[in-house]
């Protein structure tokens, strides 16, 4: 047995225990997380063997049912496929974290499909992390989304109810925008396999088509990601949601989004057809927009959570910016930024869910000086607040520290000036969020009066909050394993 068909159970694994999750959730919510807990924790230790095979000896492949491509599915592994051990390590903190705080949250009753469909939602997006054709990367990208609509409408609430129909509405469009991308593709090549199609563009497509399915499949990617202004259906989705789905939404959902760009590029530079430089120009200017706009957004909430929401909007720009200034340090930074935020972001929406849980507050007005009385629910926030804003030693300042010298080396000082500003912005937000919970006076008896979390909510928030710092100690280990892969998709600067 080689690696290669261990991959097909990294997606089996997680759907198998939503399948029995949901079946033996009646026996109760305990058996529910428990159960979906093992699973999760199979999967992470399935993954390393891929990882390691990967960071040794380079990318490999499965053909599922044995039928070789373009003609049968085809599962690759390359380094941005290590995605997925990341992926399934922050949904094994997620799910302990959910144990107590459903309780009072969600009836009985639907907390066993909670389980069940975070399940699901973890292995359509591992699918869609190692899938290799484009019509995969739909059904996954689907299976993503459905999962997702139903996490944030799961609590039952008016407002959840309609931010999931504006989820769902919004992320409609982008699936019918995915499936017109794919359909172009496969009329002009009369394939899916994204190495076969990079070499059947390579060989020559009429400009204009081909031009049309990039721009399709790139705008369905952006509103997955939700970059601005494509972003309108993430503050309500992410803040109504409860704490621990906002956590997978913002942390590891909106990625889905930049995974599917980052095939992209692989397959429009690995043709060698398309010329790149005006969508790049485009998406480097709605990143910087993004960074700003975002942070200024986010820096004029009252509410918690809508404050972490928009500040995803923010640090999605980083990314995208990163990737399209196309230089190997800014797509480097951008790269391994898509795994730091998401770690900083599940930090930072279990402690913000922590303190709500807790106190029933939501705001920073009625949640001044609840430090005090929750002392390691407010550390976990202050180091994600601190790794968000980028400064050393975490791991938010790795990455964006990447990316402006990527700004500099593709002689784009400018854009390096907007990260900067937008870095600026962030620290204004974060640091009327750390005053309100620790220099405050307290002016509610609950906040005064709180107590502190339980371990199976505490331990979870506070091992990612270990990982913000290590992540920032240890940075040059992802960046030096992401290097490779990146040099190689870049065709300007590859061997």
């Amino acid at each position: 047995m080689t690696w290669g068909d261990a991959l097909p159970w990294l997606v089996a694994l997680p759907w198998t225990g939503a399948v029995l999750t949901r079946a033996l959730g009646a026996r109760g919510p305990r058996m529910a997380g428990g159960l979906a807990w093992a699973f999760l924790i199979a999967t992470a230790a399935l993954a390393v063997g891929p990882v390691t095979e990967v960071a040794r000896h380079g990318a490999f492949s499965y053909a599922v049912g044995g039928w070789a491509a373009p003609y049968g599915v085809e599962l690759r592994f390359d380094h941005f496929s290590a995605w997925v051990l990341p992926l399934t390590l922050l949904f094994v903190l997620v799910v302990p974290f959910s144990f107590r705080y459903l309780e009072g949250t969600l009836p009985l009753e639907r907390q066993a499909p909670f389980y069940a469909l975070l399940l699901l939602n973890a292995g359509a997006m591992i699918g869609f992390t190692i899938s290799a054709d484009l019509f995969n990367l739909f059904v996954f990208m689907e299976v993503v989304s459905l999962s997702s609509y139903a996490l944030v409408a799961i609590a039952g609430r008016g407002l959840a109810a309609w931010a999931a129909l504006k989820y769902l509405l919004i992320g409609g469009v982008a699936s019918t925008l995915m499936l017109l991308g794919v359909t172009f593709v496969f009329v002009l090549t009369g394939s899916l396999n994204l190495a076969d199609v990079s070499a059947r563009f390579a060989a020559g497509v009429d400009a204009a088509p081909a031009a049309t399915a990039i721009a399709l499949l790139a705008t369905s990617f952006l509103v997955k990601a939700a970059l601005f202004p494509l972003h309108v259906w993430l503050p309500d989705a992410h803040a109504i949601a409860p704490s621990p789905v906002s956590a997978v939404l913002s942390g590891m959902v909106v990625k889905i989004g930049v995974v599917g760009l980052i095939r992209l590029y692989q397959l429009a530079y690995g043709s060698s057809a398309f010329e790149m430089a005006g969508l790049n120009t485009l998406l480097v200017w709605a990143g910087a927009i993004a960074i700003v706009t975002g942070a200024f957004l986010a820096m004029v909430q009252n509410d918690i959570k809508l404050m972490l929401a928009y500040s995803t909007i923010s640090n999605v720009g980083y990314i995208v910016m990163g990737l399209a200034l196309a230089s190997p340090y800014a797509a480097i930074g951008g790269v391994v930024h898509v795994f730091n935020h998401a770690l900083i972001k599940v930090t930072l929406f279990l402690a913000a869910g922590a303190l709500i849980h807790h106190t029933g507050f939501r705001t920073l007005t009625d949640l001044r000086g609840v430090a005090r009385a929750m002392p390691y629910t407010s550390a976990a926030m202050a180091i994600g607040a601190i790794s968000i804003v980028g400064l050393p030693p975490t791991a938010g300042f790795v990455c964006k520290w990447y990316i402006a010298l990527g700004a500099f080396q593709a002689g784009q000082a400018g854009f390096g000036l907007a990260l900067v500003f937008g870095a600026l912005l962030i620290f204004v937000y974060y640091v009327r969020l750390l005053n309100a919970l620790y220099f405050k006076p307290a002016v509610h008896a609950a906040v005064r009066d709180a107590s502190e979390v339980p371990w199976s909510m505490r331990a979870p928030m506070l091992l990612a909050a270990l990982a913000c710092l290590v992540m920032g100690v240890l940075g040059g280990v992802p960046l030096s394993f992401v290097e490779p892969a990146v040099l190689d998709m870049l065709p300007a600067w590859g061997p």
